[in-house]
């Protein structure tokens, strides 16, 4: 009788060892691949579990809640950005969910022409509310701490990739942004804005227009030589992309006598100085190509006819009248309106 209590006592025990195993150990992600998935802000126990079943992440959802249950997860739901590997068991599943271990995410500020498309950008990427982000940036008493205002704003925030979490806050990714804005904003860099008579925000806003100018990188100092040139004896900057941003005609192949008979402060055509904000966010070489610019005699330049990506440059308005004929002809031959 002892023989069969104590044999119902290891089969019981090694039930235990097994079911054990099969709970904590046995990996329980439904996939060879890594799955992520997103919790929101406010989620509840029952939306996570709704969630893994929509995402098809678990092999077993009676085990995860067992697990669940036991490390009180059920209480300590926390949002943001989660990647599951493969290898991953129940115990490592909800402990990453319950201590809010999340994956960070990359919020990569690239070539953005107006603040829309920097609101969708964020609202496409972490939790932020796109609408939120365009409504502090149109805040005047968001601007003006900053000696911006909200034409100008875009160039508190630098080109760059940025990782943060998922669900950070308004306030903490601004932070970021401003940090990341002082941090390239050097003393070096400041000195140089100085020389040129010109703010940060001027180098950006000048920078902006040299970026959406130019199709080789190597161009970008010579470029912005011309521009200041023009700068130094209050002439027109007569640059297309300012006439592509007054109108947002963002499509435009060429731009015609309708671009340049637009009225609006930001037509460097018809009013002389740097608009008044940027027309795009420029890379941080176009700002050091401002800042570090070619110094040389030239006051204009065009596309060169032959269409290789490169300009022409040139020093008066006979010759610059020349080759702008001779791009005009291989546009007209090539039907681009």
């Amino acid at each position: 009788m002892l023989k069969k209590f104590l044999f119902f006592l290891l089969l019981l025990a090694a039930a235990a060892l097994i079911g054990g195993y099969y709970v904590f150990i046995e990996p329980n992600i439904n996939s060879s691949k890594s799955i992520s998935i997103k919790i929101h802000t406010g989620s509840t126990y029952e939306d996570v579990l709704h969630i893994l079943k929509e995402h098809d992440v678990l092999k077993s959802e009676f085990s995860f809640d067992l697990v669940s249950q036991f490390k009180h997860y059920p209480e300590n739901v926390k949002s943001g950005y989660y990647v599951f590997t493969a290898a991953m068991n129940n115990r490592q599943i909800v402990n990453m969910l319950r201590l809010g271990w999340q994956t960070p995410v990359t919020l990569v500020i690239y070539n953005i022409r107006t603040k829309e498309e920097f609101a969708s950008l964020v609202g496409r990427t972490l939790e932020l509310d796109s609408t939120q982000i365009i409504s502090k940036l149109n805040d005047t008493s968001f601007c003006n701490p900053f000696h911006l205002d909200t034409a100008t704003i875009l160039t508190r925030f630098i080109v760059d990739n940025y990782e943060c979490y998922w669900n950070v806050s308004q306030d903490k990714l601004f932070d970021k942004l401003n940090t990341a804005y002082n941090k390239f904003w050097n003393e070096e860099r400041k000195a140089k804005a100085e020389s040129l008579h010109l703010s940060s925000t001027e180098v950006t806003t000048l920078a902006s227009i040299v970026e959406k100018e130019v199709i080789r990188d190597k161009e970008l100092p010579t470029v912005a030589g011309v521009y200041l040139n023009r700068l130094k004896i209050n002439m027109p900057l007569q640059a297309d992309p300012t006439l592509v941003f007054a109108l947002h005609d963002f499509d435009a192949r060429r731009v015609t006598g309708y671009h340049k008979s637009f009225d609006s402060p930001y037509n460097t055509y018809k009013y002389a100085g740097l608009p008044p904000g940027p027309v795009c966010m420029p890379r941080k070489k176009s700002i050091d190509a401002v800042l570090n610019y070619e110094q040389h005699e030239y006051l204009y330049f065009c596309a060169n006819p032959e269409l290789n990506g490169y300009s022409l440059f040139s020093k008066t308005y006979d010759q610059q009248m020349k080759v702008a004929a001779q791009y005009r002809r291989k546009l007209n031959k090539l039907n681009v309106h």
